[in-house]
């Protein structure tokens, strides 16, 4: 995948761009995103954009989709699965996901961010994806899904109700959600309602992203607690000798 290519799509052209490659497992994950600084200037001197509002998180690569990429490639195998990625952003970890053979489906607010994802995952060698134009205060998700992905989505607490309901509707009866945050305070709350609902599991990922090392929390989700074995088991206790 190179920048000169994504210019001749008709959404990814009208921004600036750089390419990421990130490691990952089993070599690297390359990705078009806009070049953040660049595009900023564009915008500030816009008449047309408006002022305040929403920062456009969705442009950047978050260290939460990072680790979720890096965990999903280390599965190696997600063929006939059907992964969703919801507020996928620019779709790292549903682009990892589409390369390890899943059936990916990206769900984001924002237009420009889903040809992002597309174009990311098609160039990654997944298999076409479906998008969905998506407000999930407003709408819900169509289909069951095996593996839903929230990567640092739940910053704000007024998300949390919402992305709960998306999951009730969403989630397969032997699926499980991956939600990750680098251990937001905002997200805490999340995680509280989302175990009234839910079974829970949780793992912290060490997440090297850039020169930073960040951890990351991961929690799994699922209807009922024998899913986890399949998806996440439990790390072997540590042996004391006597």
């Amino acid at each position: 995948m190179t920048v000169p290519e994504a210019k001749l799509h008709p959404v990814l052209r009208r921004y600036p761009l750089r390419r990421h490659r990130l490691p990952m497992a089993g070599g690297t994950l390359s990705v078009v995103v806009p070049d953040r600084g660049a595009w900023l200037k564009q915008r500030a001197a816009d008449p047309t954009v408006r002022p305040g509002g929403e920062p456009p998180y969705w442009a950047d690569i978050w260290p939460a989709s990072v680790a979720v990429a890096r965990w999903l490639l280390r599965r190696t195998d997600l063929s006939g699965r059907a992964v969703l990625d919801l507020g996928c952003g620019l779709g790292v970890p549903g682009t990892a996901a589409g390369r390890a053979g899943a059936t990916v489906t990206f769900a984001d607010r924002e237009v420009d961010a889903l040809a992002f994802a597309s174009f990311n995952a098609t160039r990654a060698g997944a298999a076409a994806p479906t998008v969905c134009v998506l407000d999930w205060h407003r709408d819900t998700i169509a289909g069951l899904f095996d593996l839903i992905v929230l990567a640092d989505v739940t910053y704000r607490p007024v998300h949390h109700h919402p992305v709960l309901r998306q999951i009730q509707a969403a989630l397969a009866p032997r699926g499980i959600c991956l939600h990750a945050d680098p251990f937001r305070r905002e997200s805490d709350g999340f995680l509280v309602l989302a175990r009234q609902n839910f079974c829970a599991r949780e793992q912290t990922l060490a997440t090297f992203f850039g020169v930073r090392r960040v951890p990351i929390r991961l929690t799994f989700l699922a209807r009922q607690d024998d899913v986890f074995d399949a998806w996440c088991p439990r790390e072997p206790a540590p042996v004391v000798a006597p």
